[in-house]
């Protein structure tokens, strides 16, 4: 189900799933026949900006997303992804094993993947939490079967996220997002755990996000 739901996020949420190249661009052709654009932070001037990185990516989702940092992504259950398997590709060095003693000067092709596979991961555990009922008070995902639930779960997010709220644009994103979702298939509960999840991925895999 998650496969055909990643193609359909990509199309249901096409102003995340571009963040990577137009979000450094400037904001003053966003849309204009709509009327005033909504208050956003402004673009840089020289659109400085520079990788989290594994660790401090790795850092920022557990607190986010309230996990413990060995929660946050690990291949074979066991080896963090950002800390032992995949550290040259985020930007790290690996003195010991590969006598990489300088941090590489841009990311490699395999980097976003990877973010992407960091953001999966911590999202769905989130989100399964949330959902699944265990806990007493979520912390995002709260009655997502409503449209009112889902548009705060989304207002929560994006505060703690990106310190903003979701545009109206994004936010209609998102509605097409769970409609294809719960279009999937006839299980109910695991619709809303997938549009929860690559929800939370298009927030977390944003330039605003990523970038600082």
């Amino acid at each position: 189900m998650y496969r055909n739901l990643s193609t359909l996020f990509r199309a249901a949420v096409p102003s995340l799933s571009l963040a990577f190249v137009v979000s450094a661009a400037s904001c003053a052709d966003d849309e204009p026949e709509r009327g005033p654009a909504p208050a956003v932070q402004p673009a840089a001037r020289h659109a400085r900006v520079q990788f989290k990185g594994g660790t401090r990516l790795r850092n920022d989702l557990a607190q986010l997303l309230q996990l413990e940092p060995d929660e946050v992504c690990n291949e074979f259950g066991t080896k963090s992804c950002s800390e032992s398997v995949h550290t040259v590709a985020l930007g790290g060095l690996d003195p010991y094993r590969s006598q990489i003693f300088k941090s590489p000067p841009t990311t490699g092709l395999a980097t976003t993947l990877i973010v992407e596979r960091m953001a999966l991961q911590a999202c769905r555990r989130r989100a399964e939490r949330d959902l699944a009922g265990g806990e007493a008070n979520p912390l995002v995902w709260r009655d997502v079967a409503t449209a009112r639930g889902r548009a705060a779960s989304l207002d929560a997010l994006y505060a703690s996220a990106l310190g903003r709220p979701p545009a109206a644009r994004e936010r209609d994103g998102f509605e097409s997002l769970y409609a294809h979702a719960l279009a999937e298939g006839p299980d109910v509960a695991e619709a809303e755990t997938g549009w929860a999840t690559l929800s939370c991925l298009a927030v977390v895999t944003s330039i605003e996000f990523l970038f600082y």
